[in-house]
């Protein structure tokens, strides 16, 4: 009786020994130390200060929530603070347990989320197929380990898939759909993404309409399945209504469809795996996409012709959304690579698995090759993201990441400041109050005219630069060094020739030019360059 009961128990260790290799894996590659120059993170805790200190006064027209508030080039210019309620998130764990603390947190955030998807997914497959897709997908995962709200998308998209997957397998009844709603008032404040919640809701709808009325008619009691979809299409609807639970009502709700139609810059995370291998970006996750998508494309192209009453009409349809976004745009990754988890772990446990006492030797073989392939391929792209980012590894900030600011303020600099787009987050965090940004990275709070007509040109060509000064009278450069955009080397060129200007600082993060003025001499004789 012992040794029956020592293999099953044997077993189960092993996979949580798996799933806990998997965990720390993940949790390894996003360890990843901040970059404050070119991170949002201190614009969102400066956010959640200021909201702190106002006493969350979210009906102050003239506050961060609706206006480009750090800026002094564009301050009236309205904006949707859409992440707002992440802000004062970040703001009270920095406050608590600092930046180290934050990297921990945005960790376990994480791997919260891919438990959640790993346990769907394990609940629809074998374990062992459910495990190597993982390892595929992790680094896949792993690609936004830049600290940002959408780790919020990321976790209630978990939430509302589960709930919605234990309501269809029967695990729980219609009304713990009921949460869905409640869930929506946080995430509709927390980031814009909260629309896939009602993207989700409405996939769960779409199948089970279809299911009733094209496909499974016959399986099971009609009455019961139309009362089941009628509570499914309540929660729809009230998760839409749980969207307009926030400071900008109506607005918000279609804030994703309006977002990118002022968008003046290029953001290289808004565009496609073809845009950026042209562009010449090298990301082993490339590959892992194209894998992906091909993964999807033949899955569902053998389950068509293998057993197609078994297509999953919710994974299809998720497998081409995810998949479309997941190639449109490189901030969509991760959430490309957590949905693909469950939609490839069902897809291949059908097209593979066999009947009690049935032994298929085109499918033994063909298993035999799907695990030889992704393994493969997921040591090849798991070796290349570690030599990718390895050096960045660890929790908290990067060495040396304020000492510009420290500077900035220990030598009582002043502004105005001329800085570029990538570096205004981390100007905000470290100078506000007493200095405004020229620019800072979200390209939706200035005009399309600001960026092709005034910040493009002036670092391209000097005689705008020196036009553009003569209008704002600027004191200070603060640049991000590494800028990579062409505009901004030939702005870095061109300043170094200009005499009217003197380098005050440099490291490996960001460089301070001063202008040649009484206010500037002595410091600049002292800190020639």
């Amino acid at each position: 009786m012992q040794s029956n009961g020592t293999a099953p128990r044997l077993n189960f260790y092993i996979k949580i020994g798996i799933f806990l290799v998997l965990l720390l894996w993940l949790g390894f590659f996003m360890a990843e130390k901040i970059d404050l120059t070119t991170a949002d993170l201190g614009r969102h805790i400066k956010n959640g200060e200021l909201l702190a200190g106002s006493g969350y006064d979210l009906t102050d027209k003239n506050s961060l929530l609706f206006q480009n508030f750090y800026s002094y080039t564009n301050p009236d210019f309205p904006f949707t603070n859409h992440h707002w309620a992440s802000g004062v998130i970040f703001f009270w764990v920095y406050k608590i347990v600092g930046f180290a603390g934050l990297s921990i947190f945005y960790i376990l955030l994480s791997v919260a989320t891919f438990s959640i998807f790993f346990f769907v997914a394990s609940r629809e497959s074998d374990f062992s197929l459910v495990s190597i897709f993982s390892f595929l997908l992790i680094p896949l995962i792993a690609e936004r380990r830049e600290i940002r709200p959408e780790i919020f998308s990321y976790f209630f998209a978990a939430l509302f898939f589960l709930l919605l997957w234990l309501w269809r397998v029967k695990k729980i009844s219609w009304r713990w759909l009921l949460a869905l709603p409640v869930i929506m008032v946080l995430w509709v404040n927390l980031h814009v993404y909260f629309f896939l919640g009602i993207v989700l809701v409405g996939f769960f709808l779409f199948a089970e309409v279809s299911e009733i009325f094209f496909f499974r008619l016959a399986d099971e009691d009609f009455g019961e399945r139309i009362r089941l979809a009628k509570g499914l299409f309540l929660a729809f609807v009230l998760t839409i209504l749980g969207t307009l639970v926030n400071p900008f009502g109506f607005k918000l709700l279609l804030h994703p469809l309006n977002i990118y139609k002022n968008y003046g810059y290029t953001v290289l995370e808004e565009k496609s795996v073809w845009f950026l291998e042209n562009y010449g970006i090298a990301n082993p996750n490339f590959l892992t996409v194209k894998a992906v998508l091909v993964l999807f494309l033949a899955g569902f192209f053998l389950l068509l012709f293998i057993n197609r009453k078994k297509i999953s009409v919710r994974y299809l349809l998720m497998a081409i959304f995810f998949g479309a976004i997941g190639w449109m745009a490189l901030r969509n990754f991760s959430l490309l690579g957590l949905f693909a988890l469950p939609v490839l772990a069902y897809v291949y446990s059908v097209i593979f698995r066999q009947k009690k006492e049935e032994m298929n030797i085109a499918k033994e073989n063909g298993i035999t090759m799907l695990y030889i392939v992704v393994i493969l391929l997921g040591l090849y792209i798991n070796y290349q993201f570690i030599f990718a980012h390895s050096r960045n590894f660890g929790i908290g900030l990067r060495p040396g990441a304020e000492d510009a600011a420290n500077f900035f303020r220990e030598k009582r600099i002043a502004g105005p400041i001329f800085n570029d787009y990538d570096i205004g987050g981390y100007l905000i965090w470290n100078l506000y109050p007493q200095e405004k940004v020229f620019v800072d990275n979200r390209p939706e709070v200035y005009p399309h005219s600001f960026f092709s007509e005034v910040y493009k040109p002036m670092q391209d060509d000097p005689d705008i630069f020196r036009r553009i000064d003569q209008e704002y009278n600027f004191n200070s450069i603060f640049f991000y060094k590494n800028d990579i955009t062409p505009w901004g080397m030939n702005f870095m060129k061109n300043i170094k020739e200009n005499q009217e200007w003197a380098k005050a600082f440099e490291d490996d993060y960001a460089v301070i030019y001063l202008k040649k003025n009484e206010t500037n001499k002595k410091l600049i004789e002292d800190h020639p360059k």
